[in-house]
């Protein structure tokens, strides 16, 4: 299942390629439902440099206890389009 846009400003390919740059992996490996952990080999020290990345091209803060949830890419879409959408509701 792919995630579908919604009619938050969140552009989710370009948060894929996002994170995909902070892997440094092709944007494809980078699936909704890949585990960072399991398989993609995320530790601790890239999941706070994806946290950085998302931080600067969106403008938002994410929290060292977001990072310990950060466990697909579907779960970092989701967190990213809340944070935008509180954001942009301020």
């Amino acid at each position: 299942m792919t995630l579908q846009p919604t009619t938050s400003p969140l552009d989710v390919e370009e948060l894929r390629a996002v994170v995909a740059d902070a892997l440094e992996l092709p944007v494809e490996e980078v699936t909704d439902d890949a585990r960072f952990k399991e398989d993609l080999d995320v530790d601790s020290l890239i999941s706070l440099e994806i946290a950085v990345r998302i931080e600067e091209q969106y403008g938002i803060r994410i929290d060292d206890s977001d990072l310990a949830d950060l466990g697909s890419f579907r779960r970092i879409a989701e967190l990213v389009r809340d944070r935008v959408a509180s954001r942009s509701a301020a």
